[in-house]
């Protein structure tokens, strides 16, 4: 079995691995993350930063899998103390829609909490645990996931939509305002949010304030820049602006991010 990682050849060397799904299922799933955390693997303080996106997680103890969906998310999750205990740790990482394409509810309710999947969605909850305890190697594992999203999927006309809309705030870097959006998409702004609401789980505003915010963590990464020149590229016109959205989004101002990188899990936005 997988989950026993004694049995796994593909992970004698590794205890993290990144694995794109199916084409078809790139624009609602991220990545497959699968993990074998070792004995303090990750600091106590490791902390998810929000990107406005949900994930299925399964959680193996050695005798058990625990399964939870994880609503978008706007707000920090510290989890490394818990991650540690597990032998084994499959984290579905999503887009922004996804949680709404595989579970069809609206997403509002489930922002910022964590929530038994099979309560949700019994049918899929069954199947990805069935899948994840009969995996013999990883590419066994990915397959089946990709079979089980695959045949789970909802209408994609809406959804389509509202990608679109997505894209549209990506490519402008989170600086959208909902007033630009509604002008140029013909819908009023009232609509705009209740569709945000539904399919993400914020509105337009908090949605926008967190794209900016990993994209200027984007920018922190790949040019170790100051915050005056971070915050420029980003888009702020006023540094303490971006300090302030950057505290309230992710828990500790620039300085000390930048200090404690490690501490912080992040993906720059996925559109």
């Amino acid at each position: 079995m997988l989950i026993n990682r004694s049995d796994n050849k593909f992970l004698t060397t590794q205890c993290n691995v990144y694995i794109s799904p199916h084409e078809v299922l790139n624009p609602y799933i991220s990545t497959y993350n699968i993990l074998f955390p070792e004995k303090n693997m990750l600091s106590e303080k490791y902390t998810i930063i929000p990107d406005a996106s949900g994930t299925f997680s399964f959680a193996y103890d050695g005798k058990s899998i625990k399964s939870e969906l994880w609503g978008a998310s706007s707000k920090i999750n510290v989890i490394g103390s818990e991650a540690n205990n597990y032998n084994f740790l499959l984290l579905v990482e999503l887009k922004p829609c996804g949680l709404y394409q595989f579970t069809g509810v609206n997403q509002k309710e489930f922002t910022d909490i964590r929530i038994d999947l099979e309560a949700v969605n019994k049918s899929l909850n069954t199947s990805l645990c069935n899948i994840i305890e009969k995996a013999i190697d990883v590419n066994d594992l990915v397959n089946g996931l990709n079979a089980t999203f695959l045949s789970h999927m909802a209408d994609v006309y809406q959804i389509n939509t509202m990608l679109g809309l997505i894209r549209k705030i990506h490519n402008n870097n989170g600086f959208l305002h909902i007033k630009e959006l509604s002008f140029s998409e013909h819908y009023s702004e009232r609509h705009l949010n209740r569709l945000f609401y539904q399919y993400i789980g914020m509105n337009v505003k908090l949605f926008s304030r967190i794209v900016r915010i990993n994209n200027a963590i984007g920018q922190m990464k790949n040019l170790k820049s100051s915050c005056t020149l971070i915050s420029q590229q980003a888009g702020y016109y006023d540094q303490s602006h971006f300090i302030n959205d950057f505290k309230e989004i992710c828990g500790v101002p620039p300085t000390q991010y930048l200090k404690n990188m490690s501490d912080f899990s992040n993906s720059i936005f996925k559109p």
